[in-house]
């Protein structure tokens, strides 16, 4: 299937998502990501800010807080790059003309230094392939890293194999946590 329109389902499928169904498919990915031994040993921790669709990753960032971690999120720069930033109490967060909060000041962190990276995207395969969003900023941004890069994917994410075409760009994941499997 071509992306577009399975990016666009996908999106339709996260909006139609059960609060309750949402809500529990949430707990189960935060307890498999809690119990990683990669989560546990990790100082930096890489994620968003949640998107109304998307998992929201608030628990992940006040998680990782508790535990001492330091938090980054990703800030979009000219030419589909992206940086992360450290994530404290003062840092300046607005929304871009797309929708998406990012951080707008604070230490931007070298992509050698995370330790864990929680990947966004719309589909992932069990294999690790991802469907992101169509703009291309992980997939140039995670080469660069050395990171474990994981996705916490809610029931409409989920796919077996992938049914969309994988790119020699792409970039594959090293694991993705499903909730039926929880």
């Amino acid at each position: 299937m071509d992306k577009a329109p399975l990016r666009q389902q996908t999106i339709q499928a996260l909006a139609q998502l059960p609060a309750e169904q949402r809500q529990q498919a949430s707990q189960q990915l935060y307890r498999q990501l809690f119990a990683r031994p990669e989560w546990q040993a990790a100082q930096v921790v890489a994620t968003t800010l949640s998107s109304a669709i998307e998992l929201d990753t608030a628990p992940i960032i006040a998680a990782a807080r508790a535990a001492q971690k330091t938090v980054v999120v990703p800030q979009t720069l000219p030419h589909r790059q992206m940086a992360f930033r450290v994530l404290t109490a003062a840092t300046t967060v607005v929304t871009t003309k797309f929708g998406i909060r990012e951080p707008q000041d604070n230490l931007i962190l070298n992509p050698r230094a995370l330790d864990l990276i929680v990947v966004p995207g719309l589909k992932f395969a069990a294999s690790g392939e991802r469907l992101g969003f169509g703009g291309g900023y992980y997939d140039r941004y995670l080469p660069r890293t050395t990171g474990f890069k994981v996705a916490l994917a809610l029931p409409a994410q989920q796919a077996a194999t992938p049914s969309w075409p994988v790119e020699d760009f792409d970039v594959r994941l090293d694991a993705v946590l499903n909730s039926v499997n929880a």
